[in-house]
């Protein structure tokens, strides 16, 4: 009888150490990130990943890298994700001994300051040029883009042509006329991964989840994590996702042909004996690039994030473009 007594346990006890652990560990993780971001911010200032510029009401983190009185400066525009900055210099390593790099995280990105505002092609160039003058940084630039920050180049090149030098695409997203429903946004909700964030959960899960394929070293595994950490729970980042075809739309109709040398490195195959390569040319990259005029393509068939995948043969691509211009 007596050893049946000891076994029960009182519930309201058992209650009150279920809600304890409930309220506890939510507040310990939030407690965590908050300790942990402060950390994070001096290590990315203290490796060179973090230099915000005011451009009136919010920063944009500006990186810049390399030779600050070599051959020109090359104003970098990632796609839709984060980390570039650290990703690319592995392709970049030898141009930084004659270039001078300057990656701009747009608003929610790689630092940058969030906003629920439009992101629209126009606006997104603003805050580009913005921040390069805030920075010191005058023109003319050589724009090198991948992926969707093609088609903010694009946009850019046709509309300040006299700011601009030459234009490097690699694997950019083609800009096209799309029919009306196809600009329409969808949802931009983003509520999971901001409680990821807020409370600690993708401070620990995000380095196992994310793939370091590029061999990054462990310094640049942690910064690129953080980049990403960064990024993920931002309305920005929400907002322009919902806008990609209207971008795309709306910067077809303002592309024009312009005397800026263009260089578009496509990770297609470019075996234009095979009819639906030829066809998948004719009707998505040659009127893009027909369109904005003096243009070259190099293929180099492979994964859309060809600079990783290909960084040597990227950059022998794109110095050999440089003598060509010169």
């Amino acid at each position: 009888m007596k050893k049946e007594q000891r076994v029960k346990r009182n519930p309201k006890k058992i209650l009150i150490r279920i809600l304890i652990a409930v309220v506890a560990v939510p507040a310990g993780l939030f407690i965590f990130h908050i300790i942990k971001h402060g950390i994070d911010m001096k290590y990315l200032a203290e490796r060179g990943y973090y230099n915000p510029v005011s451009i009136g009401d919010r920063s944009l983190n500006v990186l810049k890298f390399g030779n600050e009185e070599g051959k020109g400066k090359i104003v970098v525009l990632s796609g839709m994700g984060a980390g570039l900055s650290v990703e690319m210099r592995k392709m970049t390593g030898k141009l930084e001994k004659d270039y001078q790099f300057i990656y701009i995280g747009r608003a929610g990105w790689d630092g940058s300051d969030d906003c629920k505002d439009d992101r629209t092609a126009e606006i997104i160039v603003e805050e580009y040029r913005d921040a390069l003058k805030e920075s010191g940084t005058e023109a003319p630039y050589i724009l090198m883009a991948h992926s969707m920050g093609g088609v903010y180049a694009s946009y850019w090149v046709s509309k300040y042509p006299e700011e601009i030098e030459a234009f490097i695409n690699i694997d950019g997203t083609y800009i096209e006329p799309v029919t009306e429903e196809e600009t329409g946004g969808g949802s931009s909700g983003n509520g999971l991964y901001k409680a990821a964030v807020s409370f600690g959960i993708g401070d620990i899960l995000l380095p196992v989840l994310l793939k370091n394929d590029s061999a990054l070293s462990k310094d640049d595994w942690r910064t690129y994590c953080i980049l990403q950490l960064l990024s993920i729970s931002s309305d920005a980042v929400a907002k322009e996702g919902t806008q990609i075809n209207q971008n795309r739309n709306a910067v077809w109709n303002v592309l024009v042909k312009t005397d800026v040398p263009k260089l578009y490195i496509s990770a297609r195959d470019g075996d234009l004996e095979d009819s639906e390569q030829k066809e998948a040319n004719e009707k998505e990259l040659i009127p893009y690039l027909e369109k904005m005029g003096n243009y070259e393509i190099v293929y180099l068939p492979g994964s859309h994030f060809i600079y990783k995948t290909e960084p040597d043969r990227c950059e022998e691509i794109i110095e050999e473009y440089f003598k060509s211009l010169r």
